[in-house]
């Protein structure tokens, strides 16, 4: 497959980007973008948190299942029910929980992993740099593995409309060939 001189290997010969951006369009393509990409470095920043505090509590020992169950234990009243419930929370305070740690290993290290290409592509979009690694961040939030899923999924949605928006590819690309169109002179490196 060939590529033309600004190498583009689609043959689009870069048509739309050979007049220079706009000022105006500038502007708005770098406020369109603005938005989302906080909301992207905050949400990772706060699954970030929360996968910290899943390890933490991981590492700690503590079962959170159990202390529920012990609290239930404490609430039952007197008879066969009462004797078969304590005999589940025995078992449970007995049980193996080797699979409970490597579960919570391997996702928060997934969750982590996620989380910082997150807030890597968050930044890079908020400074229309390096567009490739915005639009992975960008499908990394929507991709429900972390703890909270739901907060990475309209954002990533969200930034992913805006990231191909043909004007803010635009401004991608002027910021990459150091074009300021928003300043006298052009060159801003």
């Amino acid at each position: 497959m060939s590529t033309d001189t600004n190498g583009d290997r689609w043959g689009n010969e870069g048509d739309d980007l050979e007049a220079p951006m706009d000022p105006e369009a500038f502007r708005r393509a770098k406020g369109r973008v603005s938005l989302p990409a906080k909301l992207l470095v905050a949400g990772a920043i706060f699954m970030m948190l929360l996968a910290g505090f899943e390890i933490a509590v991981a590492v700690s020992g503590y079962d959170w299942q159990l202390k529920t169950l012990e609290y239930l234990e404490q609430q039952q009243p007197p008879g066969q029910e009462r004797d078969d419930f304590n005999k589940q929370v025995d078992e449970l305070r007995n049980r193996d929980r080797t699979p409970e740690f490597l579960q919570a290993a391997v996702s928060s290290a997934l969750g982590l992993t996620l989380d910082v290409m997150i807030l890597v592509g968050g930044l890079k979009m908020h400074g229309l740099r390096g567009r490739t690694l915005a639009t992975v961040g960008a499908i990394c939030a929507v991709i429900p593995v972390n703890s909270c899923c739901c907060i990475g999924i309209p954002l990533g949605i969200w930034a992913l409309v805006v990231l191909f928006d043909p004007n803010v590819k635009a401004a991608f690309e002027a910021v990459k060939a150091g074009v300021d169109p928003t300043s006298p002179n052009d060159d801003f490196r």
